[in-house]
């Protein structure tokens, strides 16, 4: 991963002392010309620079989150001399200043100070504490990424789950980072085949190994895995003429495949 400070100031053209006014003219004159219906650019292209503007508008026009985000890679606060952090952590009843604040955790290495203020803070503001809707995009999605990171390194494979399967769709609907995406995609795969199903029961490890061949385009050998372990579970689930039907499906995909001995034991099969 490669985490970046967005120069939110330098997307829309403006001075860093620009006035609101001055921003929100900017974003409207820049939007006509990058709107996907109206801009003569292709529609990637203009979608992402689109959600590049929509993503500098919405930190710069609001004044409070402005102010946190020009104290970002400042050493001090506005006053005090607070840290950075300190700042963040000061204030309590603002959610868009808590959620920098489980990001400063994480990209400065204390995941499981990141991990306790994130779980406190959505207890606290339940709904209003989403992260995609009050990080901007990029930030959200470093931020989304560490702390699935986090979670897996805990042990919490459902969370480190959700968050990176949130990542992954929000930036499949944006096509903002594509270097990001597969990198993602890859920790779904170690989730929801290696890690996640060992902990579970035959029948949940089975849904598990359904959202990879139903919600995700894996190579054809990954896929025939993906089936192997299916109809292992339920083997394990004594449901044999099930397992024989997604036994068979994944030879349909890799005649070869490997560390089918037990399988096929199991199951009658000739080895």
């Amino acid at each position: 991963m490669i985490f970046s400070h967005k120069n939110y100031y330098r997307i829309l053209r403006v001075s860093p002392r620009a006035s609101r006014k001055t921003i929100r003219t900017a974003f409207r004159n820049l939007a006509k010309k990058y709107h996907p219906d109206t801009s003569r650019l292709d529609t990637e292209t203009a979608t992402i620079k689109m959600r590049a503007l929509l993503e500098a508008y919405r930190i710069l026009i609001d004044s409070d989150k402005r102010a946190i985000y020009d104290l970002r890679f400042q050493k001090t606060g506005p006053s005090r001399g607070r840290t950075y952090r300190e700042t963040l952590e000061s204030r309590r009843d603002d959610p868009y200043s808590l959620a920098m604040l489980v990001f400063y955790d994480l990209l400065n290495g204390n995941r499981n100070q990141a991990i306790f203020n994130y779980e406190e803070f959505r207890r606290d503001y339940g709904k209003k504490f989403e992260l995609g809707t009050l990080l901007g995009f990029a930030d959200y999605l470093d931020c989304a990424f560490l702390l699935a990171e986090a979670y897996q390194g805990r042990g919490n494979f459902r969370e480190a789950g959700r968050l990176y399967e949130d990542a992954y769709r929000e930036d499949r609907e944006w096509n903002y980072f594509r270097h990001f995406r597969q990198e993602v995609k890859q920790r779904i795969r170690t989730v929801y085949c290696r890690q996640l199903p060992r902990i579970l029961p035959p029948e949940e490890a089975i849904g598990c190994y359904r959202k990879l061949l139903e919600e995700y385009s894996f190579p054809k050998n990954d896929r025939a895995f993906f089936l192997k372990k299916i109809a292992e579970s339920y083997c394990h689930l004594d449901q044999l003429e099930t397992a024989r039907h997604y036994f068979q499906e994944a030879l349909k995909l890799k005649p070869n495949l490997s560390g089918t001995k037990k399988l096929r034991q199991k199951l009658g099969a000739p080895i």
